[in-house]
């Protein structure tokens, strides 16, 4: 993550305490007695209303019922362990799969959980009490102020005067980690191509592996650091040759190597993507460098002062953080910084 969320109390996390009651005081502590006789009065109501909800509930507590304490607490420290998001993604909780419960527990455990998050979250009987997804949405965009992805730093969020919500991305996939599926501390709204292009359904802490948790509290601040070798100066401000730049021309790496944002790198492809933009972007961003050096209104006696001014106007617009990193690469060039004061504001700038 490029940044993080900052975390909001609101009331459709209280889902998380209802599932949680069913797992660990239904599931986990089954009797002679019906299951419904010892849900609490919430699951009560759902259990009525909802067929699905009742026939899967059921079929659980019954399995439950035939197994031993030991397999019943493997249940219980699974489900615990899957519900600790931080923890996981810090790497001091090693996680454990659902392939660690009872044989006969596995599949209708999957089959529950896999389809609580489509369904749970969008019945009327939740929303009434915990309010809809779309609503914790639109305050947790609204109290962060963003408009652009966390994750990338430049892909479209969806914001409250848009229709509907960008992805809540499972950031532990629900492929592996099936329940922790309606836990809000998991869930995670991205742009589409971080969610589905990119991250999709990666096991993100296999072998322990640190990854940033989406809600840290204290983020690191993370600076792009661009470059490139001087070979091939000229295809940085000649569009006719974007063709005949090489892939991977352009370098990109953080300020800060740690583990987590390697894990981010990996996940999300982040560098490349970083470079695909310098590349498809190079010749504009120059150009606003000439633009800046010849305007009469504005001061610059050097190239050097037009790229500052560009970099101070522009780094908190759309790609404005990778756009300085680059432009911060341009000012160590001695012959293109002469370049652009030779040629702004003369019929060579045409040509260009």
């Amino acid at each position: 993550m490029l940044k993080s969320y900052i975390a909001i109390n609101y009331e459709i996390k209280g889902v998380q305490k209802l599932i949680e009651f069913l797992v660990l005081e239904v599931w986990c502590k089954p009797n002679s007695q019906r299951c419904r006789t010892i849900l609490n009065n919430e699951l009560k109501a759902l259990y009525d209303e909802y067929d699905w909800f009742k026939q899967n509930v059921n079929t659980i507590y019954t399995v439950c019922k035939t197994l031993n304490a030991v397999d019943l607490n493997t249940l219980k420290t699974t489900f615990e362990n899957n519900n600790q998001i931080e923890k996981l993604c810090n790497g001091t909780l090693k996680p454990i799969y659902i392939s660690a419960l009872h044989k006969d527990l596995r599949k209708p455990i999957n089959a529950f959980f896999s389809e609580l998050y489509s369904r749970f979250l969008g019945w009327a009987l939740i929303h009434k009490t915990y309010k809809k997804k779309k609503d914790y949405y639109d305050e947790l965009i609204s109290k962060n102020n963003f408009t652009e992805c966390p994750c990338c730093g430049f892909g479209d969020i969806k914001t409250d005067y848009s229709d509907g919500h960008s992805p809540f991305d499972h950031y532990l996939p629900q492929k592996h980690y099936p329940l922790s599926t309606i836990n809000f501390d998991n869930l995670v709204p991205m742009c589409h191509s971080c969610n589905s292009d990119y991250k999709g359904e990666k096991d993100i802490i296999k072998n322990g592996q640190k990854v940033f948790y989406p809600y840290l509290k204290t983020h690191p601040q993370i600076e792009i650091i661009v470059d490139f070798n001087t070979s091939k100066l000229p295809l940085l401000i000649n569009k006719a040759g974007v063709d005949k730049l090489p892939k991977g021309y352009f370098k990109v790496s953080f300020n800060i190597n740690i583990e987590e944002t390697e894990s981010w790198n990996k996940i999300f492809n982040i560098k490349n993507r970083y470079s695909w933009k310098i590349a498809d972007n190079r010749v504009s961003w120059f150009n606003d460098i000439r633009q800046m050096y010849r305007d009469v209104d504005i001061v610059t006696n050097t190239s050097t002062d037009a790229i500052n001014k560009v970099i101070k106007y522009d780094s908190t617009k759309h790609l404005g953080f990778i756009k300085s990193a680059y432009l911060e690469k341009i000012k160590s060039l001695p012959h293109l910084l002469k370049a652009i004061e030779e040629v702004s504001g003369s019929s060579v700038n045409n040509a260009i």
